[in-house]
């Protein structure tokens, strides 16, 4: 077994995008996802198998009063024998793949920014800059957080401008990764023809007001089994995986996909994780008999 305490070094963040997208047109299973909320904790296993790679199982928390917010770790087994292949920094898994899922959508939802914004300067916030500063190169970014130093430091360290909210939400492309109990993102303050990428979830995160969910009219939603779980969802909505195998989705004044996490992302993330330091030779071997 493998051991992988640290997979930031081996991410290529054009890699990434494309390992998920291909896992969309894999032969995958995946168990719909059952949650345990324990006070303020929400706590839940996610399984999943796509051909070729092993059966993958996170085990995923979010913890309100920690940093991260969101902690978890990935077992991968193989599939025939049962042997463990590897254990993985679910965390930062977690925020590798739900970024470049994220890239996945913003293409399938034709954007071709010229300015990028992003709501929130936490863990997601900065695995989605560093996706999107590779796939949008030319784009201008801009970053917004409560914690304006925090915005500041990051957005200094990634080339971003950290700027107002009103500003943020004017952009051509927005990304909202936020723990916001209440929408942020209203109707009124987007420009028409924004592409909204919202990953804040599950309830009672709530990042779009109701303004948002009508002027988008169809929306686009990472699993349809799960999309009950944010009060972000509007009455018509398709999975991201049949609109990229030529599913209809009739868009309004804006384009919006949200994130509610998916095995599948997982399980094909920590294949293109475990396949990279396989070639690079990095990790741990564990005996396990």
């Amino acid at each position: 077994m493998l051991l992988l305490p640290n997979i930031d070094f081996l991410v290529d963040p054009r890699e990434a995008v494309e390992a998920i997208r291909a896992g969309y047109f894999a032969e995958v299973k995946f168990l719909p996802r059952q949650a345990l909320t324990v006070g303020d904790t929400w706590f839940a296993p996610m399984v999943g198998y796509m051909a070729g790679a092993g059966i993958a199982v996170k085990i995923v928390g979010i913890y309100p009063k920690a940093t991260p917010r969101v902690k978890a770790v990935v077992a991968v087994f193989d599939p025939e024998s049962g042997a463990p292949l590897a254990l993985i920094n679910g965390t930062q898994l977690t925020g590798w793949r739900t970024a470049a899922a994220s890239g996945v959508a913003a293409r399938a939802l034709g954007a071709e920014p010229s300015t990028v914004g992003i709501v929130g300067a936490g863990t997601q916030g900065e695995y989605h800059l560093r996706i999107f500063k590779a796939l949008y190169p030319a784009a201008r970014f801009k970053i917004f957080d409560v914690a304006h130093e925090k915005a500041a430091e990051m957005g200094k360290r990634y080339g971003a401008t950290s700027t107002s909210l009103s500003d943020v939400l004017k952009s051509d492309l927005l990304i909202v990764a936020t723990t916001s109990t209440v929408p942020i993102v209203k109707g009124a303050e987007l420009r028409k023809g924004a592409v909204v990428i919202s990953i804040g979830a599950p309830r009672p995160v709530r990042e779009i007001d109701e303004d948002v969910k009508k002027m988008a009219g169809c929306m686009l939603v990472d699993n349809p089994h799960a999309a009950e779980e944010t009060d972000d969802v509007g009455p018509t909505w398709v999975y991201v995986g049949d609109y990229l195998k030529g599913a209809r989705c009739n868009f309004g004044e804006v384009r919006v996909y949200k994130s509610v996490g998916n095995p599948l992302f997982d399980v094909a993330f920590a294949n293109y994780v475990l396949e990279k330091a396989k070639k690079l030779g990095v990790g741990v071997e564990v005996r396990w008999d």
